[in-house]
């Protein structure tokens, strides 16, 4: 299997798959979050797909969110375990926070391409620094 590269994401942390792969996919990883310790996870310019490896934790709206229906509340969260599996599209935010026994999870970061950064309907006029 010549060309073949196998990396121990426990030992290594995370990867940059642009030195073999083509494609959207620009960085691997498997991510730990000491109890109690939370991250905001931020999808500007990038998608995120996440899935809980080990442990348990929530996953939050950021403080300054604001539920569209209910402006007074954003959302309570979503509970975390093993085989939970968070996409952030483009554009959204979640902060994650990790349970009495951490949170481990796989992380896989997606670039956008430009053409699809805004909608038809919402792109950015001439000149505009967006």
């Amino acid at each position: 299997m010549s060309g073949t590269v196998i990396t121990d994401l426990r030992r290594r942390g995370a990867v940059d798959p642009g030195r073999l792969l083509a494609g959207p996919l620009r960085g691997v990883g498997l991510q730990r979050l000491d109890p109690g310790r939370s991250t905001e996870v931020a999808a500007d310019g990038v998608e995120h797909a996440l899935y809980v490896t080990a442990g348990s934790g929530l996953a939050e709206p950021p403080e300054d969110a604001v539920h569209p229906d209910h402006p007074e509340r954003a959302d309570a969260g979503l509970p975390l375990v093993e085989g939970t599996a968070v996409v952030l599209p483009l554009g959204s935010r979640t902060v994650l926070t990790a349970g009495t026994a951490g949170l481990e999870y796989f992380h896989a970061l997606l670039a956008v391409p430009a053409s699809f950064a805004y909608p038809p309907e919402a792109s950015p006029e001439e000149g505009d620094p967006r």
